[in-house]
């Protein structure tokens, strides 16, 4: 089990075996469950620990309270959403604004849909924040690929369009996660328009 930074700075003492990697990763899938079957105040330490057969001693030898394990959860996620548009920011290059608009928020449902956590822990009624280290480092990549694809940008400018294109990242996510499930399609498309038309106007064709 690789860790993120965001996943490291959360837990007490970092696995250094692989049976603890393993009951590291029990808690968090069983937190997972949790948190999409009984929501995230309704989680207990308890439950974790009941869930993934271990005991609650055990549960906080990793984790201090229940928020750091959400962080971490969090952290995993969007980590993972990183690595999605990772290889799609290296093509940025090679693809139309309006195709990278397309695939840029593909890959942000096709996260929610196989961590369907994500969405739950992003509307908890508690404050989880990153790294701004890794958040700065997303924003350079994309602020990169922007100027490959344009290179009449300015570095300023640049940062700025990153900037707006994970703002409207961020709307599409709000809208999502409180859309029943025949609205969450529209949505998606809707935001596709939306950040096709504004990287039109800053990228070009």
């Amino acid at each position: 089990m690789r860790m993120s930074s965001t996943l490291s700075n959360s837990i007490r003492v970092a696995p250094q075996q692989e049976r603890s990697a393993r009951r590291l990763a029990s808690f968090l899938d069983a937190a997972a469950e949790l948190f999409v079957g009984r929501g995230y105040e309704a989680t207990t330490m308890t439950a974790i620990a009941e869930r993934s057969g271990s005991s609650i001693g055990a549960l906080y030898n990793y984790f201090p309270d229940k928020p750091a394990v959400a962080l971490a959860l969090l952290g995993q996620y969007a980590q993972e959403m990183e690595e999605q548009w990772r290889p799609l920011i290296e093509q940025a290059k090679n693809l139309s604004h309006r195709e990278f608009a397309s695939l840029f928020i593909e890959r942000i449902t096709e996260i929610f849909q196989a961590r369907p956590a994500y969405l739950r822990l992003l509307a908890a009624p508690i404050r989880l924040r990153r790294d701004p280290a890794a958040k700065r480092a997303l924003r350079a990549n994309i602020a990169n690929a922007f100027r490959a694809k344009n290179p009449s940008l300015s570095g300023e400018r640049a940062a700025l369009a990153a900037n707006v294109t994970l703002q409207i990242v961020r709307g599409l996510i709000t809208l999502y996660g409180e859309a029943g499930d025949k609205a969450k399609d529209l949505i998606v498309e809707e935001f596709k328009k939306a950040l096709t038309l504004y990287l039109g106007s800053v990228l070009g064709s």
